[in-house]
């Protein structure tokens, strides 16, 4: 089936070994220094992007050393952690952003049974801050605010809802049958779950029990990894326990989801 070409061992004098064995090495010379190149480019392109990435934005940043964004104060030693965001920005507008933080944050620092936790996230010049707060003070359910900032680093300013929604080709009135959709689409899942029948609690008093008399209440704008969501506080519990249905995921709503290709 196949011609195979038979070679005799004397055919293989020690000169054709030698030349063989200085081929090989040359050409294990050759990948070497290949392997070689390949590694130091990888390394320069690895270098200089971390180094580019620790100079990023050192330009605007108050505290050089810090990160963008950063634990101003925290509090970790109770069941209820609190950790109080700092935008590092060198700017008077940022510096009215840091009080609000305060402002929003102080009255809940001070209780015995509330969190505090963040996240920022940076996509293109938009830098977006939220900050999340779980007040266990109540007698009933937990209350959850959110409260969020989107500043624009080439310009320091704060953007306005109006304008982001504009910049991500969507208005208030897309967001809110978003929002309503998924509203449904929870209530809808609650009943196939059997936490009860369409007949005990229909959609409105779903709502009702959610806290919920406007769509667009207490919404925050959030920009995660390039994609527009947002944030919406609402009740998890009734008397029915679908608490065990919602995860704090479900506070978030996809407005638009960009293309990062």
């Amino acid at each position: 089936m196949f011609d195979v070409d038979v070679r005799k061992k004397s055919n293989f004098n020690q000169n054709s070994t030698k030349k063989k064995h200085s081929h090989f090495d040359k050409k294990t010379k050759t990948i070497f220094a290949v392997c070689l190149s390949i590694f130091l480019i990888v390394f320069l392109v690895f270098y200089v992007f971390n180094k580019n990435k620790e100079e990023d934005y050192k330009d605007i940043k108050e505290n050089k050393k810090e990160f963008l964004v950063y634990t101003k104060y925290k509090k970790t030693n109770t069941n209820y952690k609190i950790f109080v965001p700092y935008v590092n920005i060198q700017s008077d507008i940022i510096k009215q952003v840091n009080k609000d933080i305060d402002l929003f944050t102080e009255e809940f620092i001070s209780a015995k049974k509330c969190s505090i936790i963040y996240e920022y996230s940076i996509s293109g010049i938009i830098l977006s801050v939220v900050v999340k707060v779980i007040d266990y003070t109540t007698q009933y359910a937990p209350d959850v605010y959110f409260r969020s900032y989107n500043i624009n680093l080439s310009t320091l300013e704060v953007i306005s809802d109006e304008a982001l929604l504009g910049f991500f080709g969507t208005d208030y009135n897309n967001v809110e049958v978003l929002i309503s959709e998924q509203f449904k689409l929870y209530h809808q899942e609650i009943v196939e779950e059997g936490y009860y029948h369409q007949d005990e609690c229909n959609y409105n008093c779903f709502l009702n029990y959610r806290g919920i008399d406007d769509y667009m209440d207490n919404v925050v704008f959030y920009v995660k990894n390039g994609d527009l969501v947002a944030y919406k506080s609402f009740v998890f519990f009734s008397i029915f326990g679908e608490e065990e249905y919602f995860e704090d995921e479900d506070y978030e709503f996809l407005i638009v989801k960009t293309d990062k290709n």
